[in-house]
């Protein structure tokens, strides 16, 4: 089973002390070391993992105790078994739990940016963007890339699997995933989000996964 939480950032403060003291020593040296935006939104994503990991597995021993496994994907030291994926835009935070490896993202969506495609995008992708109404273009533009970038953080590869060695067919639903590189089954996702100026994506390493469950905080 895979749940998704979105928060937004507003609703939490770096600076209150009765929801730092929730965050483990060494997570809040890391997030203290960030400014501004980048700060607030690694806090809040921080937080809500916390609370998505209570919710879900309520016998986890908290604070968390994360730590990074080779390739760059965070994992939780006491429950590796626990798989979650954080990410962030202007003003949300999301967090994924499940029992087999996700990765989720979101992306606030602002047009004009499709410029990304033609520079990072397999040729595919680019072909099927082209051939889009100029009016849906945007979406679906935003679509493929938290897609991809939601099956890049399920693998824990990073930076060692680029956007354009893969390809995701959106001409019909579900998403269909074309990847060499990796083996393994994974279902993607595009769950509907409340605020319609943001993209949200879910890929769980997992054939014939279900529709994760999202829940919106306030």
């Amino acid at each position: 089973m895979t749940a998704v939480y979105a928060i937004p950032v507003s609703a939490v403060n770096p600076d209150d002390s009765a929801s730092r003291a929730r965050l483990s020593r060494g997570r809040l040296e890391q997030l203290d070391r960030r400014h501004g935006a980048a700060r607030a939104q690694g806090f809040a994503a921080s937080l809500l993992l916390e609370y998505a990991v209570a919710q879900q597995h309520p016998w986890v021993v908290h604070p968390l105790a994360i730590s990074i496994a080779e390739g760059g994907k965070p994992y939780l030291v006491s429950e590796p078994g626990i798989h979650f994926s954080l990410s962030h835009s202007g003003e949300w935070a999301v967090c994924a739990v499940s029992d087999h490896p996700v990765g989720v993202d979101i992306e606030r969506c602002e047009p004009g940016r499709r410029d990304i495609a033609s520079r990072f995008f397999h040729r595919e992708e680019v072909r099927y963007l082209n051939t889009v109404l100029p009016s849906a273009r945007d979406d679906a533009f935003y679509k493929l890339w938290t897609l991809k970038e939601s099956f890049v953080k399920s693998t824990g590869r990073g930076l060692d699997l680029p956007l354009r060695s893969f390809w995701i067919d959106i001409h019909r639903m579900p998403p269909r995933l074309d990847c060499d590189e990796v083996t393994g089954s994974y279902s993607l996702f595009l769950p509907e989000f409340a605020d319609r100026n943001y993209r949200l994506a879910v890929c769980v390493e997992q054939a014939g996964a279900e529709q994760p469950v999202l829940h919106i905080m306030e």
